[in-house]
This record gives structure tokens, C-alpha cells and sequence, in this order.
């Protein structure tokens, strides 16, 4: 991290950290139907999740007007509902022999909320579907078609002498990213779907989206100490790479999180959520409204009374605009 540009605030993180581990979350939202739902097989359940994940990135537009779902939470409602109707788009051994523009038409109505396929709301197709034919090619190559056998024969390790989840997976395009966003995300659902529980948790790395990216560098937990890339944030200006700013982020919320008590898998569930309704185009602290409606933080955090932000009395972007103005980079990448 070239620390001209960016700078990690550690008191500051600290501060956060104290926060979150100030309150705690709730039950209900580890109960919903994607990780509880039962399925004829564990390996169905396996490649739900596993696809789901594959394809998850740079959903803005991802939306279900009737059932008031965005995002992740479409995501979730269309892979229960192929993996209940459709469970052929869930097969690498049939998915491995698509053209993507086949795959693409078939994926096409369970993101449209009239099952119209031209009524889909799901952008990037194209890629999304290369994704998931990439990647089952070499579930198909190497693991005999099963998603199952690909993550147990990792002995329940990120790290495991080439075997382990974050070794294999960056194998596959969908899962490459180096540093591990969609990887974790993946065994953070798996080990709440009471499917696996990693043995080396010293070497999960915390996930890091957009939504989280964006809180931090408002909170101050990350400085941004060059100007014209300030600037560029402010002005939501595309940038060639968030890598410096990403890694000083992930390194926030291990501060964070050892901070706070919880697990680092856990930051996710507090920032994306602060990041997806708190604390984005509008903002809680100076708008008095989240941008989602039933606000994301409350379905998560459990909370008395949500009229002001969590982290208002510490938060730099509260007091100061050139902080609430900053947005997260703009980079063209699937790798969140």
C-alpha cells in the first residue's frame, strides 16, 4: 500500500470496531430461505450457492419491483426458485456443454419478475453465463461434475498445500480474484448453511465490496491523503485500479473486526448492509432516511431505535462533507 495515497487510520478503526461490538445480530437473518431450505441433495444445495455467488457482482440494477427485492436478495429469491424448478441450469455437466448465448436465454426469466425475458432486470449476461460455464468446466475436469467434492476436498481449509478453498477456487474465472471477495463470501454462506466450518479462520480474508468500501472511506477508517485521486472519488470518476484502496480497506476491517469481537466474516453483514441503505446516494445521518425500504442494517443488526446512524457520534463524514462526499472507486471489474 503506497501510503501517499492511501493511509489505514488505526484509532479510527478502532473507534468502529468498538461500536460494532457494542451490538449484535440478528437470528432471523441467519434463518432465511437460502440457507435453510430444504433440498432433494447437499450437492443442489452446494451449487445453488455456488452459482449464486459465481455470478454476484455489480448488481445495481438487479430488481424485483412487486417483491421489493434488490440486489444479493434477488439473487437469493431466483437460484431458490431454480434450484426448485429449473435445477438443470444448476448441472455443471449440462451447463459445461452451452453456448453462452443459450445459457444466457435460459437464465433470462428467473430475473424477469413476470418471467417475461424481456422484462429481465439482471445486466452483464453474457458474462455472468461465461462465468458459470467456465467454472463448470473445471468442476467437470476436475471434481467430476460435484460442487460438494470440490469443497470438502479441501479438509474445511483456505490454506491446505494447494487443496484449500482460496488455492482451488481462483482456478476458476468467477472465483480469481486475488483477493478473495467472492471466495469468502462463498464459505461464509456455506459454513451458515451449517455446510462446512473452516479450521484455519487466521486466514480468511475479510470480504470487501463497493457498499463496504464506500463506509469506510466516509467513516475515515481509510485516508485518502493524494488529491487527485480524492477528487476522482468525489467526482465518481473511473479509475484503472481500487487495488491500494481495497487492500488498505480489508486491512480496516481486520482491525475492525479483532476490535469488535466478531469474526472478520461478519464485517460484511454490518457495512454491506450500512453501505446498501445507510449510507448511500442518501444518507441516514443528513437525509433522516435509508435508501432501501425496510432498511437492509435493520434486518441484520438488531436495533431500538434506528432515527440516527449507529456510527454518527464517531463517524468523520457526520461532520465534515468532503467525507460523506467520497464515493468508492469506480472500477470495471467482476470481481465484486
Amino acid at each position: 500500500m503506497n501510503e501517499s495515497v492511501v493511509k489505514l487510520n488505526n484509532d479510527q478503526c478502532r473507534k468502529v470496531g468498538k461500536i460494532v461490538g457494542s451490538h449484535t445480530l440478528r437470528t432471523d437473518f441467519y434463518a432465511r430461505p437460502f440457507l435453510t431450505a430444504r433440498l432433494p441433495d447437499n450437492e443442489l444445495k452446494y451449487r445453488m450457492i455456488f452459482f449464486a455467488v459465481a455470478i454476484c457482482h455489480q448488481t445495481h440494477h438487479l430488481h424485483h419491483p412487486v417483491l421489493n427485492l434488490w440486489g444479493w436478495d434477488y439473487l437469493e429469491h431466483a437460484f431458490l426458485e431454480i434450484a426448485a424448478e429449473n435445477r438443470k441450469l444448476l448441472d455443471p455437466a449440462f451447463l459445461s456443454r452451452l453456448q453462452v448465448a443459450k445459457l444466457t436465454g435460459m437464465l433470462r426469466p428467473h430475473f424477469a419478475p413476470d418471467r417475461n425475458p424481456a422484462s429481465c432486470t439482471l445486466d452483464r449476461l453474457d458474462e455472468r453465463a461465461k462465468l458459470m460455464i467456465d467454472a463448470s468446466v473445471f468442476i467437470m475436469n476436475e471434481f467430476n461434475g460435484k460442487v460438494e467434492d470440490l469443497i470438502l476436498s479441501s479438509g474445511q481449509m483456505l490454506i491446505n498445500n494447494g487443496k484449500g478453498l482460496y488455492e482451488v477456487l481462483k482456478n476458476m474465472e468467477a472465483y480469481a480474484d486475488p483477493m478473495q471477495k467472492k471466495t469468502t463470501f462463498l464459505i461464509k454462506l456455506l459454513e451458515e448453511a451449517e455446510h462446512l466450518k473452516i479450521k484455519d479462520t487466521e486466514n480468511f480474508i475479510p470480504i470487501m465490496d463497493y457498499h463496504m468500501q464506500r463506509v469506510l472511506l466516509r467513516l475515515g477508517c481509510v485516508e485518502i491523503t493524494d488529491e487527485v485521486l480524492r477528487q476522482k472519488l468525489i467526482d465518481r470518476k473511473p479509475l484503472d485500479s481500487d487495488a491500494e484502496i481495497r487492500s488498505a480497506c480489508i486491512e480496516a476491517f481486520k482491525i475492525i473486526a479483532k476490535t469488535s469481537g466478531y469474526p472478520v466474516t461478519k464485517m460484511n453483514d454490518f457495512f454491506w448492509s450500512l453501505g446498501r441503505s445507510c449510507c448511500n446516494e442518501t444518507t441516514l445521518c443528513k437525509d433522516g432516511r435509508c435508501a432501501k425500504n425496510p432498511c437492509t442494517l435493520t434486518l441484520i443488526v438488531n436495533l431500538k431505535d434506528h432515527r440516527q446512524c449507529i456510527f454518527q457520534p464517531v463517524c468523520k463524514g457526520y461532520g465534515d462533507e468532503s467525507y460523506r462526499n467520497l464515493w468508492q472507486p469506480i472500477v470495471e471489474t467482476h470481481f465484486y
